[in-house]
């Protein structure tokens, strides 16, 4: 069975359902137009609801928001706990990632908007997006005016809207799906959840233990994960650096990245280099499949005199653009772990003396939030970071994943969870779960979700291996011709 990739739209809502909560009002409006879900030809009955919820669930005078929930009804004569799906963040939506619906064969599959992103109340401001294109976007003067930006963005935001941005965060994302759960009546409930998701899942866990029946947290972005450190991502490359040191006359990934980009020429060819973008461009490329071989190759080749392959990489950001809502994003980690006494556009940057490649994306968004002199009041630990955590539950690591950093995931879980199950894939980057016995994987949560098996799952073993399949020079030949 395959992962489904569906992009979901709310249709207008015509008629009412009235429920209740413990912190206020509560309405849950269903549509009926277009009712029916289709997957693999088979035929669903799906409710498009809007959920109008408190934008301060502590104050029952507080604004009412809507957040759009789907609900898609299993077919299923004898159905496992409905299955609460929870995709990455923040500043990106639940409903434009990968969608689970193939798990409706047993499940009501239920997807909540996340606040902040989805929804009527949208806390994008685009012009932001437009200084991570500019030439050295990782300069002083770039994150400064950047910073700036943020600062008209959260002041526009609340003046237009009349928000209090502060309620945007994590612990009352939580408090959505409960809303959602006691709306549908649900006692108990699966939740499927990936990247900041599981970090959702966890904090409701803590919210509403008695109602989890079982977790299955993927790549979990455990606490730290959205203020991630230079170390932390050297922590990463160091599982390349016993294949590096045999290919790269002794040399580390680590110590061939620094040696490369510390020689970069101005010019060549008549290209001039990007230090940032390339940095940038680099962590990018380490989170596919032959990303790291890719890069490893380009380095050493740099390193021999030979910038083409360098010079492929500085070519690649021009493709790409930041696909999140930045406010969301500021807002969500500002609540959750954000460190004002840290200088994050100082310290998060490359240094050849303390790091490999600093933390590039960190560095420009915390970094420019800094600048923007905006603060705003953090959750409590209990909140943001809960001690004790219940349910079953199961996770799926990969080691070599820069952004949900596994050793930071595997400490979280096993501290706080009583005997959790953790499956470590070894020598796999992100792409490689998602493409590698997808059939497997995708019966692993099938079978884990509806009967609490994960004993029959056989991952594919895999080895890092720095040789890429195709270079950049064959690759740049292949798109000309």
């Amino acid at each position: 069975m395959k992962i489904k990739y569906t992009l979901i739209i709310i249709f207008l809502v015509i008629s009412y359902l009235m429920s209740s909560c413990s912190k206020g009002p509560l309405r849950l409006e269903f549509a009926v137009i277009d009712s029916v879900y289709k997957i693999d030809g088979i035929e669903y009955s799906a409710d498009y609801c809007k959920m109008q919820v408190l934008e301060n669930p502590q104050d029952n005078n507080s604004k009412i928001i809507d957040i759009p929930v789907i609900r898609i009804r299993t077919n299923s004569k004898d159905p496992g706990a409905p299955i609460f799906f929870l995709n990455d963040g923040p500043g990106l939506s639940n409903f434009k990632q990968m969608m689970p619906t193939w798990l409706a064969t047993n499940h009501d599959i239920v997807i909540i908007g996340y606040r902040g992103v989805d929804g009527l109340i949208n806390l994008d401001f685009p012009e932001i997006s437009a200084y991570f294109k500019n030439t050295n976007f990782l300069s002083q003067n770039n994150i400064q005016s950047t910073g700036k930006s943020f600062a008209k963005g959260f002041k526009k935001l609340e003046d237009s809207l009349k928000i209090d941005l502060k309620q945007y965060n994590i612990y009352n994302m939580a408090l959505d799906l409960e809303s959602v759960r006691k709306a549908f009546q649900y006692e108990k409930i699966n939740i499927y959840a990936v990247g900041f998701g599981a970090r959702i899942a966890q904090i409701y866990s803590n919210i509403s233990p008695k109602t989890i029946f079982r977790l299955f947290l993927e790549r979990p972005k455990a606490y730290g994960a959205l203020t991630l450190q230079p170390s932390e991502i050297d922590r990463v490359l160091e599982y390349y650096d016993t294949e590096s040191i045999k290919i790269n006359s002794g040399r580390t990934f680590k110590e061939n990245i620094i040696k490369a980009i510390s020689i970069l020429p101005k010019e060549y060819n008549g290209h001039i280099f990007d230090k940032d973008r390339i940095i940038y461009q680099i962590i990018n490329l380490l989170n596919k499949s032959d990303g790291a071989a890719l890069v490893n190759e380009a380095c050493k080749s740099a390193i021999e005199g030979d910038f083409e392959s360098i010079k492929y990489i500085d070519e690649l950001f021009n493709n790409i653009s930041l696909q999140i809502n930045l406010i969301d994003y500021a807002i969500k980690t500002m609540t959750s772990e954000f460190d004002y006494t840290k200088n994050y556009s100082n310290d998060y940057g490359f240094n050849p003396a303390n790091n490999s490649l600093g933390s590039p994306l960190n560095q420009f968004i915390l970094g420019a939030i800094q600048k923007s002199g905006y603060k705003i009041e953090t959750l409590s630990k209990e909140k943001s970071n809960p001690d004790s955590l219940s349910g079953e539950c199961i996770s799926v690591m990969v080691n070599l994943d820069i952004y949900s950093p596994s050793f930071l995931g595997e400490f979280e879980l096993v501290n706080k969870y009583y005997n959790p199950y953790i499956i470590l894939l070894s020598d796999y980057t992100p792409q490689d779960l998602y493409t590698s016995r997808i059939a497997e994987y995708s019966k692993l949560l099938e079978n884990y979700l509806y009967i609490g098996d994960y004993y029959s799952y056989m991952p594919e073993l895999k080895n890092i291996n720095l040789i890429p399949k195709k270079s950049f020079k064959q690759l740049s030949l292949e798109k000309i011709q």
